[in-house]
């Protein structure tokens, strides 16, 4: 069993650093993986909506958690946002938490939806705009606070 989730472990590492935007490192024991996913925050324009939040939004939620949202509602990938484990220390990191106590099958479907997410610019700006009830993300009112699985 710990050979089989050492397979899952090294795939999803694998092929999540093939990702444009992600760096993951091994981890060293769990059945979790946490990408940085601020290359994605950044190239998707995440981080300049999270700038234009107001002080009081910006503290409830992080760009990361506005990615884990999307991911979620456009895509059927449940992941957790760094600050859904932990806020110390988290400010500037943009870390999502997967769990890799799935087949291999799932863990690769799981890995291409968020290959397409992350690569969605048009799916970002759209998932922004309705989630914030408004046609444009340039002045979004409040974020998504994401859903813990």
């Amino acid at each position: 069993m710990v050979s089989a989730f050492q397979g899952r472990r090294d795939w999803v590492v694998g092929a999540l650093n093939a990702i444009d935007g992600v760096q993951c490192q091994v981890p060293k024991g769990a059945f979790y993986v946490f990408p940085n996913v601020a290359g994605v925050c950044d190239r998707l324009g995440i981080l300049a909506d999270y700038d234009r939040l107001s002080g009081d939004t910006r503290a409830r939620t992080s760009p990361s958690r506005m990615l884990q949202g999307s991911c979620l509602e456009r895509y059927g990938v449940a992941t957790m946002d760094r600050n859904s484990f932990g806020r110390i220390g988290a400010d500037g990191e943009h870390f999502l938490r997967l769990s890799i106590a799935a087949s291999l099958d799932r863990l690769r479907e799981g890995v291409r939806r968020m290959q397409q997410a992350f690569d969605d610019r048009g799916g970002w700006t759209q998932y922004w705009s309705t989630a914030n009830g408004h046609a444009s993300p340039e002045a979004p009112r409040l974020a998504p606070t994401g859903v813990s699985p």
